[in-house]
């Protein structure tokens, strides 16, 4: 089933997509081995993605660039430019954060590897629009994970304030461009049973590679997770606000018919947020 490629993007105001060159100092970053919660499921869980981030965000970059140069329409284009500039340099501050948590003993590195082989293989069997297709799902996954964190700032209160600042302002941006790729997909592919078909796949993937990811962590850090960091991280993810719970809820929305990222109203979220955070503002070469 396909719908209107000429439906409005959304009724909701429609925030710029900056990119910003950020200078987050991880090279002095004081932490300890699970530094979230000193609760070792909580950290491995924001470790791998951290360690997924980097060839993740070059696979975007990559699936939107093949579709890039066939558009001509002024507004996607500048929204195109903004999309590369954030996703390259996220990849950039989740390098330098991955080599920061590797030197704390975490195997950063077994995540890296295996994910730069995986995004090969990804390029090599997937189409061009089925590669669309899960970086729309990607972004609406990273944009509801964006969502929750900015509306619970305090779950990165006990965490290395350099950690909490860079995925923070990872946050705002994701949503600021969270509609991008979903554009290009509406316009050049516009498969509504694709969309839906791999988002599907998408979450089963990705959380059964995060847990994966996680074991080789706690195993190569001789880690055995105690009974009170198994409560505490249930809380966490699936509580009255686990930050999972509060995900699958936004992710559920993708599967309605007639969807639109920007259907999703965040602005308050981003609108101003210099002025709240101004400590990470600061960071912004």
């Amino acid at each position: 089933m396909t719908i209107s490629a000429n439906k409005p993007a959304s009724t909701s105001t429609k925030a710029a997509i900056k990119p910003r060159r950020m200078q987050f100092d991880t090279k002095n970053m004081q932490m300890h081995q699970f530094a979230i919660e000193d609760n070792s499921l909580i950290s491995t869980f924001f470790y791998a993605l951290s360690a997924m981030f980097p060839e993740g965000e070059r696979f975007f970059i990559h699936s939107v660039r093949h579709y890039q140069k066939s558009i001509s329409d002024p507004a996607m284009t500048a929204d195109i430019k903004g999309f590369i500039g954030q996703e390259a340099h996220h990849g950039r501050c989740h390098d330098d954060l991955n080599e920061a948590i590797e030197r704390l003993g975490i195997p950063m590195s077994l995540v890296t590897d295996n994910m730069d082989k995986r995004i090969n293989m990804l390029k090599t069997r997937l189409g061009p629009e089925r590669q669309l297709a899960l970086t729309v799902a990607m972004e609406h996954f990273t944009a509801s994970l964006a969502e929750f964190l900015l509306e619970n700032p305090e779950v990165f209160d006990q965490a290395p304030e350099v950690l909490r600042q860079m995925l923070l302002w990872h946050a705002v941006e994701e949503i600021e461009h969270k509609a991008v790729a979903f554009d290009i997909y509406r316009l050049k592919v516009n498969k509504e049973w694709m969309r839906r078909r791999v988002m599907v796949i998408a979450m089963i993937t990705l959380f059964s590679r995060i847990a994966f990811f996680q074991m080789r962590m706690l195993w190569k850090t001789k880690h055995m997770p105690s009974l009170k960091e198994w409560a505490g991280a249930t809380r966490f993810f699936w509580g009255k606000k686990g930050i999972l719970r509060a995900n699958v809820k936004g992710v559920r929305k993708f599967f309605q018919r007639d969807f639109h990222p920007n259907d999703i109203d965040q602005s308050a979220l981003i609108d101003g947020w210099e002025k709240r955070y101004p400590e990470i503002a600061a960071q912004e070469a």
